[in-house]
């Protein structure tokens, strides 16, 4: 291999769908940087390869130590996984990815697994245009679902089970007639694939207990209107902005002063 950083594909749930060149890669790197080590040790170890130094670069280091590892890229093969599925879809990844593109390292891709294009070919909804949204926020849910179903495109979001069932419920609240699909635990044993309306889908999911990953798919749709609300004129403080914004985005007024305040430094 020549020297690089190689993001590598790991498979979503079923080990077979590691590819020949993502195994080479694997057995070849000089060392991985992996999302988790110890879930890495345990691929590594079910594929038969031989463990590498692992390097641990996850949400909370990775700003801190993708300069080094760019760096350790110049001289040697660097390898950079996620516990599973593709880098920097929505796993960490992107910031090591621009530290070596800055370094002047060279950055090549082995595809493979990904929930994100997985979910959407079995969703049978369009495929372009599509925006895909990441994990929806904690806090704020309401704003976030009446600024996401203003978009009449297909809609792509990642969502931890336990939550997923209160999503739909406010989606559905909102647009109940938006045909949307629950992906879950794609590739894996239990895979599920769920196509109904979000009003549909949500009573389907309300009295369910859902375990493993899921990728929610909603289908394109009339988009909503914004909801008339307060605006700001010229000369407008900073509070008053801020609490426009609160209402909009669906956070505290604290908060959304925060976020601004945060831009003006």
């Amino acid at each position: 291999m020549s020297v690089a950083l190689w993001i590598v594909a790991t498979p979503i749930g079923t080990l077979d769908d590691c590819s020949p060149r993502a195994r080479r890669v694997l057995a070849e790197a000089a060392v991985i940087a992996a999302e988790d080590t110890r879930t890495t040790r345990k691929l590594l170890g079910a594929l038969d390869l031989p463990a590498p130094p692992l390097v641990a670069l996850h949400a909370h280091n990775e700003a801190q130590r993708a300069e080094a590892l760019a760096a350790r890229a110049l001289q040697e093969e660097v390898a950079l996984v996620t516990d599973a599925g593709t880098p920097g879809i929505s796993d960490p990844g992107r910031e090591l990815v621009r530290a070596c593109l800055e370094a002047g390292v060279r950055v090549l891709s082995v595809p493979g697994p990904s929930a994100l294009a997985a979910a959407l070919a079995a969703s049978g909804m369009p495929v372009a245009p599509s925006t895909f949204l990441g994990f929806p926020p904690r806090k704020g849910r309401d704003g976030w679902a009446d600024e996401v179903l203003r978009r009449p495109e297909t809609l792509v979001c990642f969502e931890a089970p336990s939550r997923l069932p209160d999503l739909v419920a406010r989606l559905a609240a909102r647009s109940p007639a938006r045909e949307a699909v629950l992906c879950r635990e794609l590739s894996k044993r239990h895979e599920e694939v769920l196509r109904a309306p979000l009003e549909a889908l949500a009573g389907l999911l309300a009295d369910r207990s859902l375990k493993g990953e899921c990728v929610l798919v909603v289908g394109p749709g009339e988009a909503l209107e914004a909801a008339s609300g307060p605006e700001v004129g010229e000369g407008a403080s900073l509070k008053d902005v801020a609490a426009v914004l609160a209402t909009r985005w669906g956070i505290s007024r604290r908060e959304a002063y925060q976020r601004l305040l945060a831009l003006e430094t």
